[in-house]
C-alpha cells in the first residue's frame, strides 16, 4: 500500500529556530549542558510498517537512540500500517534486535513506551470479507486481539492507559480510543504517581491534544479529550503524532497550561492543505504534484536535566539534524508559547537583485489532464536569523489605470521545508492554470516568502507577462 492509500485513503544548522532563540542562551565558553542527563528517551510516531523489508528506517532510528544513551523509546501510535499482527511483530523484533532482553550494550535497561494508533487497531478495511479464523490469526482489530497481541509480543500486561517509571520519571501512555479516559486516570492516579511534585512527567497518545501543536486547525486532533485534563498539570509534557506534520515547523512545539510536542512521522510527511504542492483538499484541482513526502522520516531524542529539557530533532534518511535543538526550561516559564515566538520571528527575504521568471506552455495538472499553464519561477529566499522559508505567496496582478489589481493568489511550500537545513532548496516555482488568469491581457507576479508563523518577507516582482 502506498502512502497515498494510507493517509489520503483515510482522509477520502544553517538557521536558528524561533523557539531556540527564545530559550537557548548558551554563551561561548559556558557549559550549560555539561553532565549526563537525568533521563534520555527517543521519540517516534507513525512508523506504518507494512511489508517485509520496510523496517530499515526504524532500525536506523533505534540504533541512533541506543548509541546516544536512550533509557526508553516512545512510539506515539501507528506502529503498523494496516493493523496486521505481523506488522506489530516486526516492529517489536526491531526493538528486541536493537535492545536484546530490553538492554543496551552497556547493560542499561531501555523501556518500551509505545501506544497503539488508529492504523494499529482499526485495520483500514483490508480484512473485510475474511473469515473468523483468518481474522483471529492476523488482525489486531479482531475481538480482544489488541490485548492478546500486546501481551504476547511485548511480554507485559495490556492496559488501555499505562504508567511506567524510567529513572525516576513517570511516563503515561493512552492507546488509541482511550484518550477519553485520561481525565479519570489522572484523578485516580495523580497521588499514586506523584504527578504534582513539580518534576515533568511525559504522556503519549496518537492524536494531538486539541488547540496545542499546530493550533486549532491541526488535522485529526482529539477534540480536547486530553487537553482539558492536562491543563491541570503544568509539568505535563504530551507527545502526539497522527498528523504527520514536520517537526521543522516551529508550531510542532507549544506551551500553554502544559507543554505539547508533535512527533511527526517515521514514514512520510503530511504537507498541509491550501498549498499547490501540498495535500489535496475540497476537490480543488491543483496544477502541481505533491512534494516527495516519503523523503521526510523524522524523530527526536529527548534529554531531561534538572532545569531543562533538550529536544533534538532528527531525520533518519541521511541521519541529519533538522535544526537547532529545542531547549525547554523547567522553571515554569513558557517561552515556547506561540505568541512570544511569533512576535520575535523575522521573515526570510530574497537576496538583492532576485528575479522572477514567467513562462507559458501546455502541461498536465495533478490529475493528469492536459491544460494551458503559466509557470512562475524564482530563487529561494534566504533564511532569516530566526526562520527558514516555509512557503511562498504568489499573486498575479493586472494593471488597471494606476492600480495593481490582484487576479489570483496561491501558496506553494518550499520544496525543502521538511528537510534538514543542509538540503535547503535553491529555487522555487508555482504553476497557474491559464484559466485561473482569464479576463486580463497581461499580469505580473509578486512573490513573498513566509516563515511558519505566517510572517511575510518583502515581495519581488516579475515583468509584465502577456497572456
Amino acid at each position: 500500500m502506498t502512502t497515498d492509500m494510507t493517509r489520503r485513503g483515510f482522509l477520502a544548522g544553517a538557521v536558528a529556530a524561533t523557539g531556540a532563540i527564545a530559550t537557548a542562551d548558551k554563551k561561548p565558553g559556558t557549559a550549560p549542558f555539561a553532565g549526563p542527563a537525568n533521563v534520555t528517551f527517543g521519540v517516534l510516531s507513525d512508523v506504518h510498517l507494512e511489508r517485509n523489508g520496510d523496517e530499515d528506517t526504524l532500525l536506523k532510528a533505534l540504533a541512533y537512540f541506543r548509541d546516544n544513551g536512550a533509557d526508553g523509546v516512545m512510539i506515539a501510535g501507528d506502529i503498523a500500517n494496516t493493523g496486521r499482527i505481523e506488522q506489530i511483530e516486526r516492529a517489536a523484533s526491531c526493538f528486541w534486535r536493537t535492545f536484546p532482553d530490553g538492554k543496551a550494550p552497556d547493560g542499561r535497561h531501555v523501556e518500551q513506551l509505545w501506544v497503539y494508533g488508529n492504523h494499529d487497531v482499526c485495520g483500514w478495511g483490508w480484512h473485510k470479507g475474511k473469515d473468523e479464523a483468518f481474522l483471529k490469526a492476523t488482525a489486531i482489530h479482531y475481538g480482544n486481539n489488541r490485548a492478546e497481541v500486546w501481551e504476547r509480543i511485548f511480554h507485559e500486561p495490556y492496559k488501555p492507559i499505562w504508567a511506567k517509571t524510567v529513572k525516576g520519571y513517570t511516563f503515561i501512555g493512552a492507546h488509541w480510543g482511550n484518550e477519553k479516559d485520561l481525565a479519570a486516570f489522572l484523578r485516580e492516579n495523580a497521588g499514586k504517581l506523584n504527578l504534582r511534585n513539580g518534576r515533568p512527567f511525559f504522556y503519549a497518545q496518537h492524536p494531538h491534544p486539541a488547540n496545542t501543536v499546530q493550533g486549532p486547525w491541526a488535522w485529526g486532533n482529539d477534540k480536547g479529550l486530553a487537553t482539558i485534563p492536562l491543563e491541570g498539570f503544568p509539568n505535563a509534557v504530551a507527545f502526539s503524532g497522527h498528523s504527520h506534520y514536520s517537526i521543522t515547523d516551529e508550531r510542532s512545539i507549544w506551551q500553554g497550561e502544559f507543554t505539547s510536542v508533535g512527533t511527526s512521522s517515521l514514514r512520510y510527511i503530511f504537507s498541509q492543505y491550501w498549498r499547490d504542492n501540498g495535500e489535496d483538499h475540497n476537490g480543488i484541482v491543483k496544477q502541481m504534484r505533491i512534494l516527495p513526502e516519503g523523503s521526510g522520516r523524522q524523530g527526536m531524542l529527548v534529554k531531561v536535566y534538572d532545569d531543562r529539557m533538550v529536544i533534538e530533532r532528527r531525520e533518519f534518511v541521511r541521519g541529519e539534524s533538522l535544526g537547532v535543538d529545542w531547549v525547554v526550561p523547567l522553571d515554569g516559564t513558557r517561552p515556547f508559547a506561540f505568541e512570544p515566538r511569533s512576535a520575535k520571528a523575522v521573515a526570510p527575504a530574497f537576496a538583492p537583485g532576485a528575479k522572477v521568471e514567467v513562462s507559458r506552455a501546455r502541461g498536465k495538472d495533478r490529475r493528469g489532464r492536459e491544460t494551458d499553464q503559466v509557470t512562475v519561477r524564482f530563487p529561494a529566499a534566504m533564511p532569516s536569523a530566526t526562520s527558514r522559508v516555509h512557503d511562498y505567496e504568489v499573486t498575479a496582478l493586472a494593471y488597471h489605470e494606476d492600480v495593481d489589481y490582484p487576479v489570483a493568489t496561491k501558496r506553494v511550500l518550499s520544496e525543502s521545508y521538511f528537510l534538514p537545513p543542509t538540503r535547503e532548496a535553491k529555487s522555487g516555482y508555482i504553476v497557474f492554470a491559464a484559466s485561473e488568469l482569464k479576463g486580463v491581457g497581461a499580469v505580473r507576479f509578486a512573490v513573498r516568502p513566509l516563515e511558519c508563523f505566517g510572517h511575510k518577507g518583502p515581495e519581488i516582482y516579475s515583468d509584465m507577462f502577456a497572456l
